[in-house]
C-alpha cells in the first residue's frame, strides 16, 4: 500500500521531514539537508514513477563574508557556542508557492549557529548545482535593530554589543501561509495573485520580529537579487519570576526566560478587506498568541496578547495548525506537552479560545516528535509519533463533536514501521529486538498521503559500524483506502499540477490494470477534476473586454490575462485533460485539445489595443504570430485535418533562420522549420521558433518549451539596456501572467 525509499548516509535526522507544495521532500540530516524529487517525465512510458532520485544541500558551509567570525561571548550572554557551531540544520520549513523563480517554493533552513538563510533554486531544481543560499535573515535583523537598540530594554544584558547579539540570534521560525484565493477552491498550479513572502523570526532577546522578502519573481523582475527587510516587531513579556537581575547558578539561567522555543501561524481568513491569522508561540511557561492581519502590503500586529493557560512546551512536542477553517472564522490548533495533546479551537478576530479538548499521551516518556493533520475524512484526524515509543502507543485521534477519540486501528504509515523494523531484525538475525526512532511526518500536497522519517536500531546491544551503512527510511502511504474499484477523490484546495499529478499515479497504481487507462477513465477524472476547478468568478467568457483594465497597471493586466484565458472554463477542461492523459495513458494523443488552447490563446491577444500589441518591437512580433496561429488553425479546421495540425497559411514568413537565412513559415503549432530544413522548437506561449541553445525553459511535467525570462526581459530593452518606453508590453504582461504551462498546470524547469 505504500512507497517506501531509502536513503543512505544519515546517521541520525533533525527536524526530519518536509513535503512541500511543489511536491519536493525535504529532510535535514546532522551534516546536511537531502531533497527528493519523483520523476516526472511523462513521455517515458517504461520509467519507474514510483522511484525518487536526491540531491544534497551543504547548509552547512558558509563563506566568511555570509557568516563572519564571532567572538565569544560574555557569561550574561549566555554563550550557547554558535560561534564555534558546525552550522548543523536544526529546523527546515518550504515557504508557500510564488517567491522562487517559476513561482516555486524557497527552503528556510535555520542552524545550530542560530542563523536563518533562505535556499531556492537558479531554475533546475534537481540538478544539485542551481541550488544556492540566496538571503540570510539575520542580515535584516542587524540593519533593523541597529536603528532602534535602546528604544526596548533587555531583561537580559545591558552592553550594546551584547544586545544586538541577542537580537540578531535565531532560535525558531514560522513562513506566513498562502493568502486564501479569491477563486474557487483549487485553482490547479498558480494564482490570481500572489502576497508578500513574510518570515515571523523569534530572538534570543524574547522578541519576534517580520521580515519581508522581495525576490525577482514577487516584484515581477524589478529586483535581481533577493532582499529582506524587517517591517516590525513585538516584545515577549516574561514573567516576573523569570527575570533576574544577575543569573548566576545554573538553575536560574535554565529558568530565565531568555527566547521563544516555537513559533506556529495559522491560516488567513477573510475579514471584508483584511485578511486575519493568529500567532501562536510558546515560552517556558505557557503558549501564547497574537493576531495577525493583513492587507495589501501592510501587515499589522495586535496589541493585545492572549495567554493560553495551563500548557508548558518546554522540552515538549510540536504545534500544529489544521489547514482548514471552520465558519469562515475559526481555527484549529494541536499542542503536545509531556503528558497531553491538547486541541484549541481559536477565533482568528481576536485569538481567544472558543473550544478546548484534551487527551494524554498514554503516560509516554519520549518527546513528541511529529504530528500532522489528515482531512481525508469527513472528522478531521490528528496523527502524531513520539521519538522512540510510537509503536506502542496511540497514534492517531479523531476529532469530532468537541472531543478525541482513539482509532483502534493503526494507520498505513505506522503499518510500514512495523515491517521495516521486522525486516531489519531479520537482516541482523535480532530475534526481534529492535526498535524505531520517528524523525518526523508529513503530508503530501493534496493532504492524501504522509511520509514517515524513521530510522532503526538494535535494541538490546550496542549499535556499531561505520555512519554510511545506517539507512533512514521515508516511508510514503495513503491516508486513503483505494481498492480495485475506487473512485478517485482529490481535495477541494489550492494545490499544483505535480501534486495533482502524485496523487493520480498512486491512485491509478492501485486501482488500474495495466501501465495506461482507458480513454473513458481519462474523460471520467477529467470530468471529476474540472467539476472543482471550472467556476472562476470572472472568467464566463474568452473574450472579456480589457476596455476596463488599465493598460499601465502590469498587475491588474496580469490578472485579467489570468481570469478571461487560463481560468476560461473550456481552456482550463481541455489542461486538465491534457493532464490526466499525459499522466495516466502518455501514449494517448493530446493534439486537438492543445490546438484549442493555442487557438483560444492567440484569439485572445487580438482583444488588446494596439498600446499594448505595438508597444515593443517583440510585442509586435508576437502578436503577428497569434494572427498567424489564428489563420492556421482555421485553414486545419475548414480541411478537417485536425490530427496532424498542418497546412501552409500563408506565403508570408514569420521567422528567418538564423544558420541559413532562409524563411520559416508558421506550419505547426510545435515545431519550426525553414525552407532550408532546419528545425526548431517553437515556444508554448508566443509560437516564435527558438533558434538559440540557453534561452528557453520548459514545462517539468509535458516538457513544451518555452522563452525564458530572461530573453523576454532582453528583447524588452534597448539599446541602452534600459526598458524599451511603454513600461507595459504584450509580451511582458503574457510571459508573466503565464507562470505555469499554459497546457497541462506544470511549473517550468531550466
Amino acid at each position: 500500500m505504500s512507497d517506501t525509499t531509502t536513503i543512505a548516509c544519515w546517521p541520525a535526522c533533525v527536524d526530519a521531514i518536509e513535503w512541500s507544495y511543489d511536491g519536493i521532500i525535504a529532510l535535514a540530516s546532522e551534516e546536511q539537508v537531502e531533497l527528493l524529487f519523483p520523476h516526472t517525465k511523462s513521455n517515458d512510458t517504461e520509467h519507474d514513477f514510483s522511484s525518487w532520485h536526491h540531491i544534497p544541500l551543504a547548509v552547512s558551509w558558509f563563506t566568511a563574508t555570509e557568516l563572519p567570525e564571532k567572538e565569544a561571548g560574555p557569561i550574561s550572554t549566555y554563550s550557547v557556542g554558535e560561534e564555534v557551531s558546525t552550522s548543523a540544520p536544526i529546523s527546515i520549513a518550504w515557504s508557500p508557492p510564488g517567491i522562487a523563480k517559476h513561482r516555486r517554493c524557497a527552503l528556510g533552513v535555520l542552524t545550530s549557529s542560530l542563523v536563518l538563510s533562505i535556499w531556492a533554486s537558479e531554475g533546475k531544481i534537481d540538478d544539485e548545482v542551481s541550488w544556492k543560499r540566496k538571503l540570510i535573515i539575520n542580515d535584516a535583523l542587524v540593519l533593523y535593530f541597529s536603528s532602534n537598540l535602546n528604544e526596548v530594554e533587555s531583561t537580559l544584558v545591558h552592553e550594546t554589543v551584547e544586545k544586538m547579539r541577542l537580537r540578531t540570534r535565531i532560535r525558531c521560525f514560522a513562513w506566513a501561509p498562502s493568502l486564501p484565493s479569491p477563486e474557487p477552491a483549487a485553482i490547479i498550479g498558480t494564482q490570481t495573485t500572489w502576497a508578500q513572502p513574510i518570515v515571523a523570526v523569534a530572538n534570543d532577546d524574547n522578541q519576534i520580529a517580520f521580515v519581508a522578502i522581495d525576490t525577482p519573481a514577487t516584484t515581477l523582475g524589478a529586483e535581481e537579487e533577493w532582499s529582506g527587510e524587517a517591517l516590525n516587531h513585538f516584545s515577549v513579556t516574561p514573567d516576573s519570576e523569570n527575570v533576574f537581575e544577575s543569573a548566576d547558578t545554573f538553575d536560574e539561567i535554565m529558568q530565565q526566560q531568555r527566547h521563544v522555543s516555537r513559533l506556529a501561524w495559522s491560516p488567513w481568513t477573510v475579514r471584508g478587506d483584511w485578511y486575519h491569522s493568529v500567532l501562536v508561540y510558546a515560552t517556558n511557561e505557557d503558549v501564547r498568541a497574537r493576531v495577525i492581519t493583513y492587507s495589501g502590503e501592510t501587515i499589522g500586529i495586535g496589541n493585545d496578547e492572549v495567554i493560553y493557560p495551563d500548557i508548558k512546551l518546554r522540552y515538549a512536542g510540536p504545534m500544529k495548525w489544521s489547514s482548514k477553517i471552520e465558519d469562515g472564522d475559526t481555527v484549529t490548533l494541536s499542542l503536545f506537552s509531556l503528558t497531553n495533546v491538547v486541541i484549541l479551537k481559536i477565533s482568528a478576530g481576536d485569538a481567544a479560545i472558543i473550544a478546548r479538548v484534551e487527551h494524554d499521551l498514554d503516560g509516554r516518556w519520549d518527546e513528541m516528535s511529529a504530528a500532522v493533520w489528515d482531512h481525508t475524512a469527513e472528522d478531521p484526524t490528528i496523527h502524531f509519533a513520539s521519538l522512540q515509543a510510537t509503536l506502542s502507543y496511540t497514534s492517531r485521534l479523531q476529532c469530532s463533536n468537541n472531543s478525541l477519540t482513539p482509532i483502534s486501528n493503526h494507520p498505513h504509515w505506522r503499518e510500514q514501521l512495523w515491517d521495516t523494523q521486522a525486516l531489519f531484525s531479520a537482516q541482523h538475525e535480532l530475534a526481534g529486538n529492535v526498535r524505531s526512532k520517528v524523525w518526523g511526518l508529513s503530508t503530501s500536497p493534496l493532504g492524501d498521503f504522509v511520509a514517515a522519517c524513521s530510522t532503526v536500531h538494535p535494541s538490546d546491544m550496542i549499535e556499531y559500524g561505520p555512519p554510511n551503512d545506517r539507512r533512514t527510511s521515508i516511508a510514503i502511504s495513503g491516508l486513503r483506502n483505494y481498492d480495485k474499484d475506487a473512485k478517485l477523490e482529490t481535495p477541494a484546495q489550492n494545490c499544483s499540477a505535480e501534486g495533482l499529478v502524485f496523487s493520480l499515479r498512486k491512485w491509478a497504481e492501485r486501482t488500474g490494470d495495466g501501465n495506461e487507462s482507458a480513454p473513458s477513465t481519462i474523460d471520467e477524472v477529467t470530468t471529476q477534476l474540472f467539476a472543482l476547478h471550472s467556476k472562476p468568478s470572472s472568467s464566463n467568457s474568452n473574450g472579456e473586454s480589457t476596455a476596463s483594465v488599465s493598460t499601465t497597471d502590469i498587475r491588474a493586466l496580469i490578472t485579467h490575462i489570468k481570469h478571461t484565458l487560463l481560468f476560461f472554463p473550456p481552456t482550463l477542461k481541455n489542461r486538465l485533460h491534457n493532464l490526466v492523459s499525459q499522466t495516466l495513458a502518455p501514449s494517448l494523443p493530446t493534439v486537438l485539445p492543445r490546438t484549442l488552447i493555442a487557438y483560444r490563446l492567440a484569439t485572445f491577444t487580438s482583444s488588446f489595443p494596439p498600446a499594448l500589441t505595438c508597444a515593443t518591437p517583440f510585442s509586435a512580433e508576437i502578436t503577428e504570430h497569434h494572427r498567424r496561429v489564428v489563420a492556421l488553425v482555421d485553414t486545419i479546421m475548414v480541411e478537417g485535418d485536425e490530427e496532424r495540425g498542418q497546412g501552409v497559411v500563408s506565403a508570408h514568413p514569420c521567422d528567418t533562420c538564423n544558420f541559413c537565412a532562409a524563411e520559416i513559415p508558421l506550419e505547426d503549432l510545435d515545431t519550426a522549420w525553414c525552407t532550408n530544413g532546419h528545425e526548431f522548437s517553437r515556444c508554448g506561449i508566443s509560437f516564435v521558433a527558438i533558434q538559440r541553445p540557453r534561452i528557453s525553459k520548459a514545462c517539468a511535467l509535458c516538457r513544451t518549451p518555452y522563452l525564458s525570462e530572461e530573453f523576454v526581459g532582453a528583447q524588452e530593452q534597448d539599446e541602452d539596456g534600459g526598458r524599451m518606453e511603454g513600461e507595459v508590453s504584450l509580451a511582458r504582461a503574457l510571459f508573466l501572467a503565464c507562470d505555469v504551462c499554459v497546457y497541462c498546470g506544470g511549473k517550468f524547469t531550466g
